[in-house]
C-alpha cells in the first residue's frame, strides 16, 4: 500500500492549474518558499489542506479516502468476522426471546389444561 505524499499531490495539482507558486501563497497566506516546503511535506495540517483545497477547487482528503478502502479491502476477513460477531449477538438475544416465550407459554398451557381438568370435573359432577 502506497503512503499518500500530500506535498507532491499539491504541487502537481498548482502545477496544472492557471495561478503561479507566487499565487498559490499568497491565497493560503504564506510565502513563496513556505509554499515549496509544503510540495515537500509528506504531511499537513488538515486545517490548511482544507484551506488548500478551497483555493485550488481540489480536495486533497479523498487521496486518504482512496488509501483507506484500499486497506479495507486488504482485510476483509476483519470485516466478515465483526458482521458474523454481530449476527451471532443478534441471533443470541433472539434465542434468549424465544426461550422465554417458550416458558412462558408452557405456564399458559399448563393452566389451561388444569382449568379444563377442573371443568370436566365440575361437568362429571354435575351429570351425577
Amino acid at each position: 500500500m502506497a503512503k499518500v505524499h500530500i506535498g507532491k499531490k499539491i504541487k502537481e495539482v498548482v502545477d496544472n492549474s492557471p495561478i503561479s507558486v507566487t499565487d498559490f501563497a499568497s491565497r493560503i497566506n504564506r510565502s513563496r518558499d513556505i509554499a515549496y516546503k509544503i510540495f515537500k511535506r509528506e504531511t499537513v495540517d488538515t486545517a490548511l489542506l482544507q484551506q488548500i483545497s478551497k483555493v485550488l477547487d481540489h480536495n486533497f482528503f479523498r487521496y486518504y479516502n482512496e488509501q483507506l478502502q484500499v486497506v479495507k479491502e486488504d482485510v476483509p476477513e476483519y470485516g466478515k468476522a465483526a458482521a458474523l460477531m454481530n449476527e451471532l449477538k443478534s441471533c443470541k438475544k433472539q434465542l434468549a426471546d424465544l426461550e422465554k416465550r417458550y416458558e412462558l407459554l408452557e405456564k399458559v398451557n399448563k393452566l389451561t389444561e388444569e382449568k379444563l381438568e377442573v371443568l370436566k370435573q365440575k361437568n362429571r359432577k354435575k351429570d351425577r
